[in-house]
């Protein structure tokens, strides 16, 4: 007969209030980007409707994390993919139009900017509760002050 183990499983560490506070900044910095600049741009250059597609899904998984309902090391790789998607969206904006205005420009500098921003910040938040969850571990193990 199968022994049952009585240990339960260990719940996914989720976002603090202040990596959900990120994911909110995040959510309303792509909103008025979207505006602002995507919409116009599609408009301009409907050809470019696929390259949207990732930073819409990222758009509606930055929702997720502001609900709180998605573990922390995913809620990372997230952030990793919306730092690539920062820079790619840089990168297609400033290919994408032959001479973009200047509040073109300068909405896609605080857009870019912000963005890098929040993320970074995200990215390090949750480095750090990783880091702090590991040291506590560390001290909790008897001996380890030996090592």
């Amino acid at each position: 007969m199968p022994q049952l183990s009585t240990h339960p499983i260990p719940r996914p560490k989720r976002l603090s209030a202040l990596g959900r506070g990120l994911a909110a900044a995040q959510l309303l910095k792509e909103t008025l980007t979207i505006v602002l600049l995507g919409v116009p741009l599609l408009l301009a250059q409907p050809v470019l409707a696929p390259a949207a597609i990732p930073g819409l899904v990222l758009y509606l998984f930055h929702w997720v994390m502001v609900l709180g309902r998605i573990p922390r090391r995913a809620a990372g790789g997230i952030w990793l993919f919306t730092l690539i998607d920062e820079l790619w969206g840089l990168s297609l904006y400033l290919h994408a139009y032959d001479a973009p205005t200047d509040r073109q420009l300068r909405y896609l500098k605080w857009s870019v900017g912000l963005g890098l921003v929040f993320t970074l910040a995200a990215l390090a938040e949750i480095a750090y509760q990783r880091f702090r969850e590991r040291r506590g571990q560390r001290r909790a193990l008897p001996g380890a002050a030996l090592r």
